[in-house]
């Protein structure tokens, strides 16, 4: 079901123009904090890699099934049967399990609302932006705030979930003669969705269990699976059981802990599976290079963002005229790009000039032919002077 809805404001030139100049402040505040969050990622992702590298030189292989004092202190690297010892109890669907986690997950179908926004430019520097607002239903896990949708009265939403999405797990988790940290404990989510049936139901409150249905897989309907309505609800039930997992992590008497390298960066990490030290530690060096080039896009994007906004009055002024207005939008558009780009590679040249001497001196050369391209293509874009009439 989706039904649409549009919405027409305009603003005059002047009120655009004021707004504009009021915007070349916050292009200022994006650009410092894209200054600000690129240098920090090259410094994080310095210092996480070394540290990386540091415990995957400083680790050691034990066993699971005694402890070595030995290794007290140590970064190691275990495998083994992780081991629940404690049975977790969900209240709601009354199921009592010998597990590690209990993983209650609560879907509501409710409203959601879309919207896009087709901006025109008329004649004189106003500005028209036409709001099409879109409303479909869809299962969702969050609570849909219908009080901010652009038509509340028509398309309203539960204010709360009759029953929360909960998760419990157990404190007492431990491989071979090793106890978990809660930290690691929390790592272990391969798991298996229990099937509910009527027994479940009859632990329902009692206004909630005329509607429920459970002929299907593995959720748990409160209304009619087939045709929902909004507001009806699904249940379902995650059991993390015993499973073979694979640790690194600090050896502290007979627990894992956080280890913590020279470098400041964390070593607590649990797979599950059994895998070699080597492997875990290159996923982690994956993660840390593809975090650290998400960053860098996004620091990237704000700086270009930032030098849009402080160049807008000129495509503002322009824009009196429609056609200059285009053409003013695109120049904009390009040197934000170029600008954004140069500052924000000389930004991470200086930070790796300072975390690492060898990279920055590249990027500092690619930098230094971006901006001979841009002098040249100014060059070009210049008109050449007429020659003089010779002399008669």
């Amino acid at each position: 079901m989706s039904r649409q809805y549009t919405s027409t404001t305009r603003t005059g030139w002047g009120q655009r123009l004021m707004q504009s100049i009021k915007g070349i402040i916050t292009g200022f505040v994006l650009i410092l904090v894209a200054i600000v969050l690129l240098w920090w990622n090259e410094g994080r992702a310095v210092n996480t890699a070394k540290g990386l590298a540091e415990g995957a030189a400083a680790v050691v292989a034990i066993s699971a099934d005694a402890v070595d004092p030995t290794q007290d202190g140590r970064l190691v690297h275990v495998s083994g049967e992780a081991i629940s010892g404690e049975t977790l109890n969900d209240p709601v669907l009354g199921v009592q399990q010998r597990a590690i986690a209990l993983l209650r997950e609560v879907e509501m179908y409710q409203w959601r609302e879309d919207s896009s926004t087709e901006t025109r430019t008329r004649a004189g520097g106003a500005e028209e932006r036409v709001t099409t607002y879109s409303y479909r239903t869809e299962w969702s896990s969050r609570q849909i705030d219908s009080s901010r949708f652009n038509q509340p009265s028509q398309y309203q939403n539960p204010s709360s979930f009759p029953i929360s999405a909960e998760t419990r797990r157990a404190s007492d988790v431990s491989v071979g003669a090793f106890a978990l940290s809660a930290r690691l404990i929390g790592q272990i989510g391969q798991g298996d969705y229990l099937r509910l049936d009527e027994q479940h139901v009859a632990a329902l409150p009692g206004a909630l269990q005329a509607r429920a249905n459970v002929e299907h897989a593995d959720w748990l309907y409160i209304g009619n699976p087939t045709s929902p309505e909004v507001g009806d609800l699904r249940i379902r039930l995650k059991v993390i059981h015993d499973q073979p997992v694979s640790i690194l992590a600090r050896q502290s008497g007979a627990n894992l802990i956080t280890h913590t390298t020279s470098r400041g960066t964390t070593i607590e990490r649990l797979r599950a599976g059994h895998h070699s030290a080597e492997a875990m530690f290159e996923q982690m060096v994956r993660e840390n290079t593809m975090l650290t080039w998400g960053l860098r896009v996004l620091g990237i994007v704000l700086a270009i963002m930032g030098f849009g906004a402080i160049l807008k009055p000129i495509q503002v002024v322009a824009d009196v005229l429609p056609i200059l207005g285009s053409i003013a939008a695109t120049g904009v558009g390009l040197v934000s790009a170029i600008l954004g780009s140069v500052l924000s590679l000389l930004v991470i040249a200086l930070a790796w000039l300072f975390y690492r001497p060898l990279l920055s001196i590249v990027l500092l050369v690619i930098c230094a032919g971006l901006i001979y391209l841009v002098r040249q293509r100014g060059k070009s874009a210049a008109p050449e002077p007429e020659p003089e009439p010779p002399p008669p």
